[in-house]
């Protein structure tokens, strides 16, 4: 258990480390053998060890997901933006259900072509149930194969091996929710020609990585964050609405042909980004005084990990072959040498000057992490955040929810146990406005 973890802290440390000499730190750590290795979640893009299938999924991905690309998706994310305000509708306290299928079904659609169900269950379900095996497997040392990670290769009948079936068991069932619906498609591809059929064979098994990855549960992550801000801070909530009406207008929902036009609003996502710092492992990590320091394992970890494939000297450290080396996202967001007063919510600090903001830095695309392990769908994911805010703020009224003697009571803000940084359920009111029956056509 020798291992150093750096922890960079600094933006422009960690670009000039992870972004600058991504080749030397493309490499994923080796201390999650139970949920890489055993269970099979390697295959995911953003765990895959580094070398050329790494590569080649990126090259996939980024066909399809690069920044001019998504725009064909802009459709798909305002359909599901559209629908989830139909359901929000229709049973307000389900919110968090609701948000979940919501996303869920947009991701699937959009790496499918089509809803999914496995044998009866419901995809969606069935996939969370997978996540949070994943969010249990993937903490560092959480087995002992992921101390001594030579004990993959003992067979599940030794004494003391019990992990191997039990990742026997979680390995079937990440299968299945990886290859049901990959199966569907292949079917309907049967009379395509061979060229395109393989084409779009490699394509689905790149979207495979991006249904499986962080992508559906940073969304869901940052639309409950949204939930919970929007009951803290209602004169933010009330800014950004008195936007939408002014530029909008209460005959129609907000699309992507206003997202320049509707600059708070644009300016809220990105805060919301900042100040909660949605990672996908950990959260916090104590601050450092210096811009990069070196510690050991027992650090809670922020962001996807990156590991050294050689020594490596900066200024005065030298980061040894092996050691893993994480960006504190946390901590970059909350810089007070980069934004005023980090630890208050003012989603003005990304206004142009011109427009009576602060013009401090946008925190995309920090916050989807650096080099060779940022996040493929990091476009996708801002878009689509963006779409479901900006729907949701033109039909609805988020309130805290009132005691039994009217008195408003505050939801209480702590992280739960997934493997991405996420509210505890809470509940909140949420109230149509006078336009909504409208809006949705009801």
């Amino acid at each position: 258990m020798g291992e150093h973890v750096f922890v960079i802290n600094s933006h422009k440390v960690a670009v000039e480390i992870l972004e600058k000499n991504a080749n030397v730190f493309a490499a994923r750590p080796q201390n999650m053998i139970m949920a890489t290795d055993l269970i099979g979640w390697g295959r995911a893009v953003g765990l895959n060890p580094g070398g050329e299938q790494h590569r080649k999924y990126r090259r996939l991905l980024s066909k399809v997901l690069n920044s001019t690309a998504v725009r064909k998706f802009r459709p798909l994310e305002q359909r599901a933006a559209e629908g989830f305000l139909h359901d929000l509708y229709r049973s307000p306290d389900d919110f968090l259900k609701h948000i979940r299928n919501s996303v869920g079904n947009m991701i699937v659609e959009l790496s499918y072509g089509r809803g999914a169900k496995v044998e009866g269950t419901e995809y969606i379900d069935y996939a969370e149930h997978v996540h949070e095996i994943f969010g249990f497997a993937a903490r560092s040392f959480a087995f002992i194969v992921d101390v001594v990670p030579w004990l993959k290769h003992v067979p599940e009948w030794v004494p003391g091996a019990g992990f191997q079936k039990q990742a026997h068991i979680w390995r079937k069932e990440l299968d299945v929710m990886a290859q049901a619906p990959f199966d569907m498609v292949k079917s309907d591809m049967v009379c395509v020609q061979i060229s395109l059929l393989l084409w779009k064979l490699i394509l689905i098994h790149a979207c495979e990585n991006l249904a499986k990855g962080s992508l559906p549960r940073f969304t869901t992550a940052f639309l409950t964050v949204f939930f919970l801000l929007m009951c803290l801070f209602p004169d933010v909530q009330a800014r950004a609405q008195k936007e939408i009406d002014e530029v909008v207008g209460s005959d129609r929902l907000p699309n992507v042909e206003d997202e320049q036009r509707l600059p708070y609003v644009y300016a809220l996502v990105r805060e919301i980004l900042r100040y909660w710092t949605i990672a996908p492992i950990g959260r916090s990590l104590n601050r450092q005084k210096k811009p990069i320091s070196s510690k050991h394992t027992n650090v809670v970890r922020t962001g996807i990990p990156h590991r050294a494939t050689e020594d490596f000297a900066y200024g005065s450290y030298v980061i040894p072959k092996g050691s893993t080396v994480i960006g504190n996202l946390w901590g970059m967001m909350h810089d007070p040498a980069v934004y005023s007063n980090p630890l208050e919510f003012k989603p003005e600090r990304f206004l142009s000057v011109e427009q009576g903001g602060l013009g401090e830095p946008d925190p995309i695309p920090t916050v989807f992490g650096f080099g060779r392990r940022i996040c493929p769908g990091m476009h996708l994911a801002a878009a689509s955040v963006w779409t479901f805010s900006v729907c949701v703020l033109a039909a609805f009224k988020i309130e805290p929810i009132k005691n039994e003697k009217g008195e408003t009571v505050l939801p209480v803000v702590e992280v739960g146990p997934e493997i991405i940084s996420t509210p505890r359920p809470f509940k909140c009111n949420i109230i149509p406005r006078s336009s909504t029956t409208a809006l949705l056509g009801l």
